[in-house]
């Protein structure tokens, strides 16, 4: 039976069934296993609610799972569906974009200096460049497949 995971060319289709899922995955992972400074210091932000350290984490984490099964039911289990396949790459472009809000929020609300903090990437350590970075392969990618650099979506 053919589905919506068909209708991709090869590599975005690698992409969005293997690479993208194992690095979601190992985001969770890493959200536990590194206690990651980002989320300490999203939980002991100034104007922030006092919470248990890994709240941050769990929250994080519950919404990567969804947005991984919600992926593969969409490509895995629905019949093929050019439209619903854009609307479902347009859905995880929106999803990268709110990844940097809240990366820079939490950033901006723990630096003295407010959102100049996020301008001055001199004093980002390598975890926070890689929560920046990630996401722009990730959106490259996602748009050179809207755009068909990769192949034509079928359908």
């Amino acid at each position: 039976m053919a589905t919506t995971a068909s209708l991709l060319p090869i590599i975005p289709r690698i992409f969005f069934l293997y690479l993208e899922p194992v690095t979601i995955s190992y985001g969770m992972l890493m959200n536990y296993s590194s206690r990651l400074p980002i989320f300490e210091m999203s939980s002991s932000a100034a104007q922030a609610l006092p919470v248990q350290s890994l709240f941050v984490p769990a929250q994080s984490t519950g919404f990567l799972f969804n947005m991984m099964i919600y992926g593969l039911i969409i490509l895995l289990a629905t019949p093929p569906s050019k439209r619903l396949l854009q609307l479902h790459i347009w859905v995880l472009i929106i999803a990268d974009f709110t990844h940097w809000a809240g990366l820079f929020s939490t950033i901006a609300a723990n630096d003295r200096r407010g959102w100049a903090a996020v301008l001055d990437t001199s004093s980002w350590d390598a975890q926070t460049w890689q929560l920046a970075s990630y996401p722009m392969y990730t959106l490259a990618i996602k748009l050179a497949t809207l755009a068909g650099l990769f192949g034509k979506i079928q359908g």
